[in-house]
This record gives C-alpha cells, structure tokens and sequence, in this order.
C-alpha cells in the first residue's frame, strides 16, 4: 500500500516490508500453526508507526501480507530446497538464512516452528512470488525512480522491528550495510535524532541491511537506504483482554524521527539544487 503527501513532496520514502498482519483462510488452512505462532513474527503494527512520514513530505509503502507468507527482503529465488518439492532441480541460490527456513517464502515461523507438515510445490512458491514479492519490488522501484527523476536522489528509510534484548542493549540498529548503501549525512541526520531522544544506538550489528537495503542501496548512484530496528519493548503493550497493542505516544518518537530524517533530506536536497545551478 502507498500514501503520498499531500502537499509538496520530498525524495524520502519510508517502507515497512514485515508489518503486513492480513492472513488468508487459505493460507491458514495451508499452515499447521495457530495464528498466534503465525504473528510472532510479525514487524507489529510498524506501518502505524509511520503513518505520520506524509506529514513531514515522504511517500510510505507497507506491504499487508504478511512475512511468513512472502518475506520481500529477501531475494526472489533464496528459498530453501527442501521446502518445495523436486526444489533441488529449479535452480534456487539459497542463502544461509534461507537454509534455515527464512527465504523469500519461509520454511519456519518466528522461533523455528514449522509453517507447513510436509513441502510445497513450485507453483506453490511461485504463486507467492508473484503475488506478493514482485508488486511490492515494482512499486518500490517505481517511486524510487520517481523520486529520482524529480530531484537527483533519493533516501530509502526501511523500518523494522526486533524483539527486545536481540541487539544487547540497544533500542535501535541502523543498518547501511557498513556504510555502502548510504550517503553518511543521513545515517548521522538518524543517529542524532535518536540519540537526542536518549535511545541507545548501534550501527549495523547485529543487523546492517537485507535484501532491500543492500539491493538497492546505491549512494553513488543517487540512491541511499537505511534499514532501521526498532525495539518492541519499547512500543508493544498487552491489554487487559490479553491483546497485544501498541503505546500510541511511540507513534510520536518515530514521527520525530522521521521529521529530523526529512530535515536532513530537504538540506541535501537545496544542496543539491546549488550545485545544479552553479
């Protein structure tokens, strides 16, 4: 799904791939585990937390599938073999994270636990990469070409979410695949907003990019991305019917974040416009 800004926009685009919580009765049927073991995994309600970055002039793109379903931050053909049938005669490239079941179509749910009781076919998988994967790249290629036709550049913010005490102590992780998939005054412009906030940052471990992040990460090509973790702790809460919700004033941490991100941008983008003109 797109938003747009509704008044003037900045080549700032701001994704959550792993938010998408719409689980099919197909799918269900397909799948041996409870729906609870099913969202685990789920980015939660990370979508929400964006959904102020129109505000400030980016573009968001969430996908509403759901990771276990179609993980696009992943290459298209990383998947596991043994998961599909005759899967060793299609001509994969299984990642070691494939191998253990998190390829583009996962084996396994979040803590191991298999999604299915036996394989799936190629059509099976195919289907998904289909449905799923190959919109949601499209979408984003075209907005990345957009915004880069208009202004000369443009910033990828990829916002994920990670389960509390995976990175040690830290509350946040930004990711620029060691500094190659991104222009540095963005990934300052991010540190500096978070830190300001009195949240504990890392850089890159233990997470510096997936799929999307290093595929098209191009700064010298105009095109920088960020992948960025954010803690559940910080922003998950269970309800008194037992549900798990979301503390609504996290939504303005990651807003401020993103308007501080957008600042970095809109310089960026002047300097770039002297530069034009000289």
């Amino acid at each position: 799904m797109v938003e747009t800004p509704k008044g003037t926009s900045i080549p700032l685009i701001v994704c959550s791939p792993h938010s998408g919580r719409h689980y099919s009765a197909a799918f269900r049927k397909l799948s041996r585990l409870s729906l609870a073991q099913l969202r685990a995994g789920e980015d939660f309600y990370v979508d929400r937390l964006i959904a102020s970055a129109p505000a400030h002039g980016a573009t968001t793109l969430h996908a509403t599938f759901p990771r276990v379903v179609c993980d696009v931050n992943r290459a298209p053909l990383d998947l596991d073999p043994a998961m599909i049938s005759n899967g060793d005669k299609i001509g994969l490239r299984p990642s070691e994270r494939a191998l253990a079941g998190l390829g583009s179509v996962p084996r396994v749910a979040s803590g191991g636990l298999p999604v299915y009781s036996g394989k799936l076919t190629f059509d099976q998988t195919a289907e998904r990469l289909l449905t799923f994967w190959r919109p949601y790249h499209a979408a984003l290629g075209e907005l990345i070409a957009q915004a880069r036709a208009a202004h000369g550049f443009c910033l990828v913010l990829d916002m994920h979410s990670m389960p509390s005490g995976l990175a040690g102590t830290a509350q946040f992780v930004i990711g620029d695949a060691f500094g190659a998939a991104s222009e540095p005054i963005f990934v300052e412009a991010a540190q500096r907003s978070l830190q300001a906030m009195r949240y504990r940052v890392a850089r890159n471990r233990p997470f510096s990019g997936g799929f999307i992040t290093r595929h098209y990460g191009r700064p010298d090509d105009g095109v920088s991305v960020i992948q960025i973790e954010i803690s559940r702790a910080l922003y998950m809460t269970r309800g008194v019917n037992g549900e798990w919700g979301v503390v609504e004033e996290f939504a303005g941490k990651t807003g401020a974040l993103i308007a501080d991100v957008a600042q970095a941008v809109e310089y960026r983008l002047s300097s770039h416009q002297r530069s034009a003109a000289e």
